[in-house]
């Protein structure tokens, strides 16, 4: 039986269009969240747990945001962890085979459904507009539970 697995991201920083606020008359105020990751995420957990099983369908739970002192401040209900990868061309001398290097790789933390627990969220990536830097550093943990629990 597969068990839980947990998907950490550290030092998550502010990328591309954060939204404010997404209104929509009669509907909950959604905000779209990206973030780029500055460190490789800590999946073992998840490959432990046989939570990556083809055999198993994935579902998400839950996700917790954190800020740099482990200070709790949103829950994430709607999540995507995206890994990208950048190649290099290279074509031998003489040959018509094209081969792909890699060379960098990134990885992105998207998310929607959010409910702010701290205000502190919000004004620290408004004091980073301000200063034009970003000033918000998070971390980021998700639940993943395979289709047995």
């Amino acid at each position: 039986m597969a068990k839980e697995g947990r998907i950490v991201l550290r030092d998550c920083v502010p990328d591309g269009s954060i939204d404010v606020a997404r209104v929509k008359t009669g509907e909950i105020i959604t905000r779209s969240w990206t973030f780029r990751v500055n460190q490789v995420p800590d999946l073992q957990s998840v490959l432990d747990a046989g939570t990556f099983d083809p055999r198993n369908i994935l579902r998400g739970h839950q996700g917790e945001l954190y800020d740099g002192d482990g200070n709790f401040l949103a829950e994430v209900n709607e999540w995507t962890l995206q890994f990208n990868f950048k190649n290099q061309e290279y074509q031998a001398a003489g040959s018509k085979w094209e081969w792909a290097i890699p060379v960098a790789q990134s990885a992105t933390l998207t998310f929607v459904e959010t409910v702010i627990r701290d205000a502190t969220l919000l004004q620290k990536v408004m004091n980073g507009l301000k200063k034009g830097q970003p000033d918000a550093v998070l971390n980021f943990m998700g639940v993943l539970k395979p289709n047995n629990m």
